[in-house]
């Protein structure tokens, strides 16, 4: 991608014909234990990837939203349009989070944005909280909002259960936002307690490795919220 902040700079400069008041951005991430536990009330072990979303934005005297993805294209719409089954495609990820953190309390005003992302699409790596994560942190930093890192994991969260409509847990809202270089986050998705436990596999001679295994996926396509209901189904027998 070259240097993605620069990218978001030019590109934000060239189609709003000003600068951004900033560029804020939020790592992909994999998991080494925890599987659908997140949502299950257990423990994760994430780690963040050198992969990541790329954001630049300022912000607007009134509540017009104008998003551009440098991988995605271009999209409209006012804050009140925002809500539960009222965006689709990649907007909804974008805007939700500015829905959700209005509904925290911060008044969240119009944005223009631009945002590209090094992070493959449907490939397990949470694309999407990236994305969320990204964007809440420019809102945030915009126009006021919480600095405690489980209450924007939350907001994150809310944003895409409640606008995209995936029943997803908390664990990649917060390896976007709290995971460290050189360290694993071993989360209780319970309590949301979080502790960074060192790790260098390179120290050891060791590598690890993500593979791609080809096998993309959609968490909004409905496979997600089935396998949600049938752990809810199988909690209460």
């Amino acid at each position: 991608m070259g240097n993605p902040q620069a990218a978001v700079r030019r590109a934000f400069a060239e189609r709003f014909g000003r600068p951004p008041e900033g560029v804020w951005a939020a790592p992909a991430r994999v998991n080494l234990i925890g599987e659908h536990t997140d949502y299950n009330d257990g423990f994760v072990l994430p780690l963040a990837i050198d992969r990541r979303v790329t954001v630049a934005a300022a912000r607007r005297g009134d509540d017009l939203l104008r998003l551009l993805s440098l991988e995605k294209g271009e999209r409209r719409l006012r804050l009140a349009e925002v809500g539960p089954g009222a965006v689709g495609g990649w907007a909804a990820y974008a805007a939700g989070p500015l829905w959700a953190l209005r509904r925290d309390g911060a008044e969240v005003g119009g944005l223009d944005l631009v945002l590209t992302s090094d992070v493959p699409i449907g490939s397990g790596l949470s694309s999407s909280a990236a994305v969320e994560c990204a964007i809440l942190l420019a809102a945030r930093d915009l126009y006021g909002g919480p600095d405690d890192l489980a209450r924007l994991a939350s907001i994150a969260q809310r944003a895409e259960n409640d606008v995209v409509g995936v029943p997803c847990g908390i664990m990649d809202q917060m390896a976007a936002l709290a995971c460290t270089a050189a360290h694993v986050l071993l989360l209780d998705c319970r309590s949301l307690e979080a502790d960074q436990v060192p790790f260098a596999p390179a120290d050891a001679g060791l590598a690890l490795l993500v593979v791609d295994t080809r096998v993309s996926h959609a968490l909004a396509d409905g496979g997600y919220a089935e396998r949600r209901a049938a752990c809810e189904r199988a909690a209460r027998v």
